[in-house]
């Protein structure tokens, strides 16, 4: 029990773990493995317009003449552009390209730096304020930025946060809605290209996203974990022309190895721009991962207490194991089905580590105490029982608890006729050594045929048939106990040049029998009147002039075509007011 309390109090500081680092990389890595599942397709709303290979084997290396660029822009006919390309250097073409974006319903990018790479001036200032909202709560955000030149700036209708931050890992899975710069809170591009589609303004507060009639909650950075798709929808910028974009929300960037920036995801790497791509068709689809921190905290605390119940009702290794592995199968099927249809990523790291954990550690006390109680076992029964008797009393030990239960059982007492008339003419060393010669065939024999020596009493043995082991013909194997050791007798006899007589009575009944003792040391015996008659049969031989003899009931089950029997008669035995009747067991047929 104290063993149990100490697993117990390990998994409060478990539990304190899971609560206080629950983000952390393992348990994200891990939950990438949802991601395989995803069979959902990214919206028909969003396009990526990449600026890939076959876009610089036409024009050339990047960066392009911003006129060539500002040309392709404009053969963009889609109801929001989203640029994730800066023009923070100015060139002579800016002028041009201003113009051109300023003519469609677009958003401009700028990055958060954490070192200044751009003076952004009071006046550049002003115009990107234009593009803030009004937002409740704390958000990440930087000292500096790289924005658009003038002319560029002030032509964009809206402008968003292209930065993105991965995990610890550094894996990218989660994408901020907005950032905070100069006090002010800035919309991320994707964010900011919702509004422009929409023509509606989205709020944040408290950690929350309301989007029309939805609350979206978001983490602590007010990021959502992106739901990523295994196949985007990407049109080469050269060839925008063929395309009808009219209802679309188009997002400019680069895809070209070495002149982009690209993400590790949980599903391989992808460009940067489609980090945003899959924001912005996570919303649209309501395909976005949602947050279910109390369906966590109860799976944890599931799995952290699942060994314990199964330790304490199953008593069965294999079952345990069959259990531990059958729940976690069920858990994973069920958190899979639970992604798919309603895009909750469920815990998978720590429900699996804390029932390993806990399941190796129960096991291993179990086995512990399982031994010890192995050891006490065969320490208390090695004696009297045979190995094959023993090896199946430790399958089931929980036989031998304390107390006990009424049985029908075949009890055989033995006693060595004038043992004390024979002992006086012995110094002690030889009585015990006479005592060893004869008992320890005798106990053989018994433990052979699936009986237990119950005890020695002084020149006496008591054995039972039928426990602790369930022994089907019982009255046969006490009687065929009886018949060799009164063979073995004659031998011994023979070879040592002695005259030794024994006498062998038999009973079968209902007595109680179980562990009388304590849980500390047993005392293994069987109590009822139906011992005490096997003892006065046993008694009752010298008097009879017989070797063995058995009650009626040891008769009865007794298979007459295997033994020869003759009947004695009806005997008085003390403690009996009525008289008994009773067979001498002469030998095998």
């Amino acid at each position: 029990m104290k063993k149990i309390l100490l697993i117990l109090f390990f998994n409060v500081f478990l539990m304190f773990f899971y609560l206080n680092y629950k983000n952390n990389s393992l348990s994200l890595q891990v939950s990438d493995f949802y991601y395989r599942f995803n069979n959902k397709k990214s919206s028909d709303k969003v396009v990526f317009i990449e600026i890939g290979e076959k876009s610089i084997n036409k024009y050339g290396r990047w960066p392009w003449s911003r006129k060539v660029l500002a040309d392709l822009i404009k053969n963009i006919n889609a109801k929001t552009v989203l640029l994730d390309i800066v023009f923070s250097e100015p060139t002579k073409d800016d002028d041009y390209l201003g113009s051109v974006i300023g003519s469609k319903p677009a958003v401009c990018g700028f990055f958060l730096r954490k070192h200044a790479t751009q003076n952004v001036n009071p006046e550049l200032f002003d115009i990107l304020s234009d593009s803030s909202i009004d937002a409740n709560g704390i958000f990440i955000g930087a000292k500096y930025a790289e924005i658009n030149v003038k002319s560029i700036l002030q032509n964009c209708p809206l402008n968003g946060v292209l930065s993105t931050f991965s995990d610890k890992d550094n894996i990218f899975r989660h994408y901020i809605a907005a950032y905070t710069y100069k006090g002010m809170v800035f919309p991320s591009l994707g964010l900011q290209g919702l509004r422009l589609y929409f023509n509606r303004d989205f709020q944040i507060k408290n950690n929350t996203l309301y989007y029309f009639d939805k609350k979206i909650r978001l983490n602590k950075k007010n990021a959502i974990r992106l739901n990523f798709y295994k196949k985007y929808n990407v049109i080469s910028i050269e060839d925008v022309k063929k395309y009808n974009l009219k209802n679309k929300i188009a997002i400019v960037g680069i895809s070209e190895i070495g002149i982009t920036d690209i993400r590790s995801t949980p599903i391989g790497q992808i460009p940067g721009p489609l980090i945003h791509y899959t924001f912005v068709s996570n919303i649209l689809n309501g395909d976005y991962i949602k947050r279910n921190s109390v369906l966590n905290f109860i799976v944890v605390l599931l799995f952290i207490l699942l060994p314990f119940v199964f330790y304490r009702f199953i008593n069965s290794v294999k079952l345990r194991y069959f259990l531990y592995f059958s729940s976690l199968f069920v858990f994973y099927i069920f958190a899979i089905l639970l992604y798919r249809y309603q895009n909750i990523i469920t815990e998978l790291f720590f429900p699996t580590l804390y029932l390993i954990i806990n399941v190796l550690i129960i096991e291993f006390v179990v086995f512990l105490q399982k031994e010890k109680k192995e050891k006490f076992i065969r320490d208390a029964f090695s004696n009297y029982l045979s190995k094959d008797l023993l090896d199946e009393i430790i399958k089931n030990p929980d036989s031998l608890k304390l107390g006990g239960e009424e049985k029908e059982l075949s009890i055989l007492f033995t006693d060595i006729r004038s043992f004390t008339t024979l002992a006086e003419k012995m110094t002690p060393e030889e009585v015990v050594r006479l005592i060893n010669i004869l008992f320890s065939p005798f106990s053989q024999i018994i433990q052979k045929n699936k009986g237990m020596v119950d005890k020695y009493i002084g020149d006496a043995i008591m054995a039972l048939f039928n426990a602790p082991i369930d022994v089907k013909n019982h009255a046969e194997m006490a009687c065929k106990s009886a018949l060799e050791i009164i063979d073995k007798l004659e031998e011994i006899n023979k070879k040592r040049g002695l005259n030794i007589r024994m006498g062998i009575g038999i009973n079968t009944d209902n007595v109680y029998v179980g562990n009388m003792g304590s849980e500390q040391k047993f005392n293994y015996t069987a109590i009822g009147d139906g011992v005490n008659l096997a003892s006065r049969l046993e008694s009752k031989t010298k008097e009879l002039g017989v070797k063995i003899l058995i009650s009626e009931a040891t008769y009865k089950q007794i298979s007459p075509e295997c033994f020869q029997c003759e009947y004695v008669g009806e005997v008085k035995v003390k403690g009996k007011d009525e008289k008994i009747r009773v067979y001498s067991l002469i030998g095998f047929k």
